[in-house]
């Protein structure tokens, strides 16, 4: 017997998307915090539909943004530096960045095989995100190079350069707000499946 579900049990990671996009002017840790309550809620609905292609990405991605968050923000790793060690202290965080973003890069390129090794009994399936996913991390390799590059260029040779270390910032927050969007739609997807979910149309049904 299928259980009849209302669009309205899907409601709550469109919400909170929502409010991510209002909250992203200059509020890190809000953005931050948002992220990972998403990717959480994300994971728990994968529970729910006993979906595990799903729980990897969600910790996968979630990883990725718990290490940024214990790297950066709890101070382990000042992001403020002075004139005296600017170049030393911005390519230490411009390399953790590039470090972190390649290893998530490596996991998802190889999540499938992964998954099916770690849990052999479970339906083990190809996502769109397994293919979309890679090239966000890359992206974001890519800047974190190139502004560690550019930074040895301004500190170190005193060219007024600034290019990719004002982007490396906009890029993080479209990188995860990317993640986010594609993680709650590949819920939706799987959920709908999981309890033949009807998805409300304005067109009048013949």
């Amino acid at each position: 017997m299928t259980k009849d579900l209302s669009i309205k049990d899907l409601l709550l990671p469109y919400v909170v998307m929502v409010v991510v996009i209002f909250i992203m002017q200059d509020a890190t840790y809000v953005f931050i915090l948002s992220c990972i309550a998403i990717i959480s809620l994300v994971f728990l609905i994968g529970l729910r539909i006993k979906d595990i292609n799903i729980c990897v990405l969600a910790m996968m991605n979630l990883s990725s943004i718990l290490i940024e968050n214990l790297l950066f923000s709890t101070g382990l790793i000042s992001l403020y530096s002075e004139e005296e060690n600017r170049l030393l202290q911005n390519s230490v965080i411009f390399g953790l960045s590039m470090a972190r973003e390649l290893l998530i890069l490596v996991l998802l390129t190889y999540r499938v095989e992964i998954t099916k090794w770690l849990f052999p009994k479970h339906q083990i399936r190809a996502t769109f995100a397994d293919s979309m996913m890679p090239w966000l991390y890359l992206i974001g390799a890519a800047i974190s190079f190139f502004a560690l590059i550019e930074n040895y260029f301004r500190n170190a040779k005193g060219y007024d350069i600034t290019f990719f270390f004002y982007a490396f910032e906009i890029t993080g927050y479209l990188i995860f707000s990317t993640i986010c969007a594609m993680l709650v739609a590949l819920t939706v997807i799987s959920y709908k499946e999981a309890y033949e979910l009807k998805v409300p149309s304005i067109k009048k049904r013949s």
